[in-house]
């Protein structure tokens, strides 16, 4: 699935970008996304280091298209507290929406998804939601109409 309660993390603590990356490609991983999460991780990196991927509104978006991507998903992930995102220039984030997607036949996809959520997560509305729901339920019932809508293409 692209997206699912089972991908959405409230609460979780990291001490750097480092150890949120190494979240994300497990739990990629978990998901049958990717069969090789030290890869993704490094993939993460090679696209972090081409373009910071931090936002203003303390968003950070890491994105990659790899061949070590089988299947696209999406992975949201709210702070307990604003964490600083190396080489971002204002700094601090919050919430992390990580994009993954798989190198065949996804050019058109990778730019949609990412062009789709960059309007939703600037809607201050949308922003608010993510950053006050109480659990991941509420999350996931927001989203899933905005962003399902995105895997059907």
């Amino acid at each position: 699935m692209f997206l699912g309660k089972e991908t959405i993390f409230l609460g979780e603590n990291f001490r750097s970008k480092k150890d949120i990356f190494s979240f994300l490609a497990v739990q990629a991983e978990k998901q049958g996304w990717t069969e090789d999460a030290v890869a993704l991780v490094e993939d993460l990196w090679r696209r972090e280091n081409e373009y910071n991927t931090g936002f203003d509104g303390k968003i950070a978006m890491p994105h990659v298209k790899t061949a070590n991507v089988k299947e696209s998903g999406v992975i949201f992930i709210r702070l307990p507290k604003s964490m600083n995102w190396e080489g971002h220039d204002s700094g601090l984030i919050k919430l992390v929406c990580a994009i993954f997607i798989p190198v065949t036949g996804a050019r058109r996809l990778h730019l949609h998804i990412i062009n789709e959520l960059m309007c939703l997560i600037i809607d201050d509305k949308f922003r608010k939601i993510l950053l006050e729901a109480i659990n991941s339920q509420e999350i996931f019932n927001f989203m899933k109409d905005r962003i399902m809508e995105i895997d059907a293409l």
